[in-house]
């Protein structure tokens, strides 16, 4: 079969390069002109108009770095030797390793070089054909009977015709009459402050009970990032209802922001780092689930086209890959396009609505805490999605048992129901936080009024 893959981006590129080795055909259309010959660190040169994420944190999570070693080993070898950073947390664990635990590893590289490495892998694919500086305009249909998709057009050239079209369009690309499953938008109710930085000579990143450091203030949160080479990223999170906070755009009063709290005080220090961007602020961050059906045969869609979410979760690289294996295992075993699409719906759908739902959730559950609303999250019959993630977390240093499966979950190495329904993981973590709340820690920061106040002495008008 031959496959027109609209956007070359991570999921374009996985898709590609999986249906190729699975013995079909691939054309990728890319609106954006890139070159496959470049060295890595031209990958951070390109100009990436259609995804204004690009410079963002990203991350693979267990799952996704598990995926790249099964599927796509010389890929992972060479992000391994451009950079990209392994974080085993086994070693967090107290006691002997258990089987399963060899997938609780984290890689930590920026998204231009995972792109150039997806791009050079399938650029040597002689089944995959890479055109850029092409855009995709719309959707070319039969002639007769049901609408089915049989190719694309493209605004400088003949129609690119195919068997099957896939989606690989990302969450904001979308030409006129494109169909795509509805889906009903929720907004994450977050606005995003990041900055990268590269480690001093002698420093090294900071260590965490769990993953990296990250924190919240009770009306915002902050999170961090590693990246490949030495470098990290730092992100400030706010109610995108505070219009107040909406100052730390300004470099000043970001480093101002940072200043106040433990330990971005020491990451952003000039002694510790040195900032490679300015502030990256990320708004209108929706969850949007477009796994149905979207009225047309021949079309299927990946990535964020097919499912997105809140990225402070980091699934999106996961599940490009989680999408590229489903369509390569369906190609492997039905025999027509048709059934390809229908095949690949019904194994990818699920885990998508499911990470959907449980995004939707946490980010209300969030919001009303930034908020002011009490939100409990010590107990299971309190606020069961930050009890899941924050309180798991937060127990997790104190209990292998509870470790494993706050990482599988996180990572998505079980479906959610695996630790939903393991009642004795979650009477672990009550117990472990019963105990911290008898001497409970102080906040990180300052309360929101004093933390405006020393934002104003920086830039004063704009608090």
């Amino acid at each position: 079969m031959k496959f027109v893959v609209a956007g070359g981006g991570v999921a374009g590129l996985a898709v590609s390069l999986g249906v190729a080795r699975a013995g079909h055909r691939a054309v990728v259309l890319e609106r954006d002109h890139v070159d496959t010959d470049v060295a890595p660190d031209g990958a951070f040169a390109l100009k990436r108009r259609g995804i204004p994420h690009y410079f963002q944190p990203h991350a693979f999570l267990p799952r996704g770095r598990r995926l790249l070693m099964d599927w796509a080993p010389d890929v992972l070898e060479t992000l391994l030797d451009a950079g990209a950073d392994p974080q085993d947390l086994t070693d967090k664990l107290h006691g002997s390793r258990e089987p399963g635990d060899e997938d609780l590893v984290y890689l930590w590289v920026r998204r231009p070089l995972i792109e150039w490495a997806l791009r050079r892998a399938a650029a040597a694919e002689p089944a995959v054909e890479i055109r850029s500086g092409v855009k995709v305009t719309g959707l070319l249909t039969s002639d007769h009977g049901p609408p089915r998709a049989v190719g694309v057009s493209v605004d400088d050239g003949d129609p690119v015709r195919g068997d099957v079209v896939v989606d690989a369009l990302g969450r904001y690309r979308c030409p006129p009459g494109w169909p795509r499953a509805s889906g009903e938008p929720t907004d994450s109710g977050a606005v995003y402050y990041c900055r990268y930085f590269e480690l001093r000579e002698g420093a090294g990143h900071l260590d965490a009970p769990i993953l990296n450091p990250r924190g919240d203030l009770g009306y915002m949160g902050f999170n961090t990032f590693r990246g490949d080479n030495r470098t990290f990223a730092v992100i400030v999170l706010t109610p995108s209802a505070d219009h107040a906070l909406r100052v730390l755009r300004h470099e000043p009063v970001w480093e101002a922001a940072c200043s106040a709290i433990r330990p971005l005080d020491v990451m952003t220090s000039t002694d510790h780092a040195r900032p490679i961007t300015g502030v990256m602020p990320m708004g209108g961050l929706r969850n949007v689930d477009r796994t149905g059906d979207p009225s047309v045969s021949g079309i299927l869609a990946v990535g964020d086209a097919f499912c997105h979410t809140d990225p402070a979760f980091a699934y999106g690289l996961s599940f490009a890959l989680i999408h590229a294996q489903a369509l390569t295992n369906a190609v492997a075993e039905v025999p027509d396009a048709d059934a390809v699409v229908e095949r690949y719906r019904a194994d990818a759908g699920p885990e998508s609505r499911e990470r959907h739902a449980l995004a939707c959730a946490m980010d209300e559950a969030r919001s009303l805490h930034w908020s002011g609303e009490p939100v409990d999250v010590g107990r299971r019959d309190g606020c069961y999605p930050l009890f899941s993630f924050i309180g798991a977390l937060a127990a997790a240093p104190h209990d292998d048992a509870v470790l494993r499966r706050a990482i599988r979950r996180i990572g998505l190495l079980d479906r959610t129901e695996v630790f939903d329904g393991d009642e004795g993981v979650q009477d672990r973590i009550e117990a472990v936080l019963a105990r911290q709340a008898a001497d409970p820690p102080s906040p990180p920061g300052p309360p929101r009024d004093e933390l405006l106040a020393r934002l104003a002495a920086v830039a004063p008008g704009a608090v």
